[in-house]
Order: structure tokens, then sequence, then C-alpha cells
């Protein structure tokens, strides 16, 4: 299983354990999240060995001083092995493992001077996604006749959402047109801190999986904990950082519905064109019904409780 790439277990006959991700050199999506080896395996590697992170995943190198290997039409990636429990299944959370994780970000925040910001990623706000969405709608409202119970279930759960879903996209056009015509301040931002890329292993908390790493506005790191939560997290985080921080509720919204549509179009074209087993078919279904879909609502009041926490904490609010 796996998404941008396929994950698997190597056990050792010395015992060792290791971490590998194994990328098909014929699924588009996995090429493309190999466009990304060079900004993030060189970082991992280099944020562990020079001591700056210690709790994160980095790759191992091979006989060649190379942190990839392509055998024919698979490309492997090696990574050290994290044994604990993932936080995938944990929520919601409990107090202490809120505050981990909002000291796990902060620190990944803090690290920014000391790593060399020009071999990182920087955010261009990027929505080219769009167009694979318009495209995925649009022959879900064809005459096409799909003999797959999962294509055939994306069209009577997808269809009814289209309003909404071209609604959203424009509002993200909107924030992204916003974003760019603003300065904000960048920082190393993990990009991905769900329970899922998250392991406890007593009371120590782990990072892992990032691809998604990249210098852009904390926010983007923030948007997984603006629910009920935020406060705890919030807290814990200028703690950690040791200063009151801003932040720029329309960011929140534009990481936090781009987040949703992005996902929504790697379901849908994993669905519709790149899956090759119905397992995968539906664990992709799964996770638009209950990981994405139905949790749009719920982003805009989440936003203005947010802006009301953050005026109470200024004292605009008694």
């Amino acid at each position: 299983m796996g998404d941008s790439a396929y994950s698997y277990w190597v056990n050792c006959s010395n015992e060792e354990r290791y971490y590998l991700k194994l990328f098909d050199l014929n699924n588009d999506r996995q090429r493309m999240s190999m466009e990304r080896f060079h900004y993030y395996l060189p970082l991992t590697w280099n944020l562990f060995h020079q001591r700056l992170l210690q709790n994160i995943t980095y790759p191992i190198k091979n006989r060649s001083g190379d942190f990839s290997t392509t055998c024919n039409e698979i490309t492997l990636v090696l990574f050290n092995y994290i044994q604990g429990e993932s936080l995938a299944e944990a929520y919601p959370f409990s107090e202490d493992i809120i505050e981990g994780i909002a000291a796990s970000i902060a620190a990944i925040h803090l690290i920014t001077p000391s790593i060399d910001q020009t071999t990182v990623m920087a955010e261009t706000y990027d929505i080219s996604f769009d167009r694979n969405l318009e495209k995925c709608i649009s022959l879900l409202e064809s005459t096409l006749t799909f003999d797959n119970p999962s294509k055939q279930a994306l069209r009577e759960h997808v269809l009814p959402k289209k309003e909404q879903i071209l609604v959203l996209l424009n509002l993200v056009r909107k924030l992204r047109l916003a974003a760019m015509s603003e300065t904000h301040e960048f920082k190393l931002c993990h990009g991905d801190v769900w329970g899922g890329n998250l392991i406890r292993n007593g009371h120590a908390l782990y990072v892992i999986d990032w691809e998604s790493a990249i210098m852009a506005p904390i926010e983007f790191d923030l948007i997984g904990y603006i629910g009920e939560e935020f406060d705890v997290f919030f807290s814990a985080y200028e703690k950690h950082v040791g200063k009151s921080v801003a932040i720029n509720p329309d960011l929140l919204r534009f990481y936090s519905y781009r987040h949703h549509l992005r996902n929504l179009t790697n379901w849908l074209m994993n669905i519709l064109f790149r899956n090759t087993e119905d397992a995968q078919n539906e664990n992709d279904l799964e996770m638009i019904l209950y990981h994405c879909m139905n949790r749009w609502d719920r982003i805009e009041p989440m936003v203005r409780e947010v802006e009301t926490n953050l005026r109470r904490r200024s004292g605009g609010i008694q």
C-alpha cells in the first residue's frame, strides 16, 4: 500500500530492521514524488548527522554514497527504522501528545537559521493540481460506464459535491493571490505533521516522512491543530519558541482547503487512472469519504475560532 510510494519493512538476518520506500516509475504520482528527492533526502540526512534533529527518519546511503537506488523500473530508498506506535489512530490526542507535537514543530521551525535554506524547496503557493481535479470531475460526469465498484462509488459520492468543490477551488485561487501579494517570513516546515507521520516510543516523539519539507510560513505546519486543541497546542508552541507568535488566518484557510482539495485530486487520480489493485482503490475511496469530504464544512468554523482565540489572547475580547 502507499500513496506517493509503496512502503515495506526490511527485516535482516542479523535482526536489524529498516524502512523501505519503493517508487514505481510507471506511476506518475510516484514519479512526481521522486522529484523531491534532492530536497528532502539530503536535508534529513544532514539534520540527523549534524545533530540538529535526532527524532526523525533519514535515508541510508548505498555503497555508492547515493540516497536512492534504481533497478529496472523501480527506485528504492532505505531509511532508519523507528520502533514505536504510530499516532495515526490515536485521535483524539491527549494534552500531553498535543504539547509534544507542538514542541516538535517548534523545534523544526527553530533550526531554520542552522540549515542551508537555498537547498530546500520554497513555497510558491502551488495549486497546479486544479487541472487534474477538473479533469476527474469531467470524467465522472461523462457517460462512460464504470465496471469497477470503487469508480462507480466515486460517481455516487463525489458528483453531488461538485458545486461545493468548485466554490472551494475558486476560494483557494483567491487566497493564493492574496498570499502571494504579501510578505511572509519563511521557516523550515515539515509540511505534513499528522498522526500517521508521528511515532511515539515511550516519552519520545519521532517525526517521519519528510517528503513535503519546505520553506514556508509557519501556518503550513499548524493547520492540523486548529480545532478544539488549538489553545493547548498554540500555548505549547509559543512556550517552545520563546515568544508570542502572530498567525495569519487567511493562510490557515488557504493551507487547509488546499490540503483537502489536493488530497482529493490525488485519490481521484489514483482510482480513475493509476491504481492496479482493488485494495488500494478501497483505501483511497475510504480516505476521500472519511478523511477529506467530511471535513470541509468544519474548516471555516475552526479558523474563526482561532481568530477569536487570538483576539482573546491579545486582549481584544474580555
